[in-house]
């Protein structure tokens, strides 16, 4: 008999549907369909979901193509947390790197609070140092962090 998979957390749900809609198919005009009243943005400024939708089309500028694909989810209480593989072309300017034309692949993780079905506070971290790395491979010096 196969296993019975249980319904999805109604806030897993509404945050893997935040994701995709706005970053995987980049509509950020989409992100007040997701958010409360107040929403409180972590990551990004100004601290709300017009910088949430700036930091969409930024990304979106800079990186075509971008897979934002969810390699594990723990959600407990009202908080929902990604971590996620973003796989992206660099075809447009980033930062003050001219577009390269590189294939990407970033870590990242969001952790998401969520109220009364809305998503109320977000924060995020982004693996920029490897994003560099694959971005401008001659400044990389050092290598890996090491203890010595």
């Amino acid at each position: 008999m196969p296993a019975i998979t249980p319904p999805l957390d109604a806030n897993v749900s509404l945050v893997t549907d935040f994701m995709q809609a706005v970053w995987g198919d980049g509509n950020p005009e989409l992100i007040d369909n997701y958010v409360g009243a107040g929403f409180v943005d972590h990551a990004y400024t100004p601290h709300d979901s017009s910088g949430h939708a700036n930091m969409v089309r930024g990304f979106s500028a800079a990186f075509s193509g971008a897979a934002h694909r969810v390699e594990q989810c723990v959600a407990q209480g009202d908080m929902v947390m990604l971590q996620l593989r973003v796989q992206a072309c660099h075809s447009g300017r980033f930062r003050d790197i001219a577009a390269t034309g590189n294939a990407v692949e970033v870590a990242q993780y969001r952790t998401f609070r969520v109220a009364e079905g809305r998503i109320v506070e977000h924060w995020a971290l982004f693996d920029t140092a490897s994003l560099l790395r694959q971005l401008q491979p001659e400044l990389v010096v050092a290598g890996d962090c090491a203890l010595k």
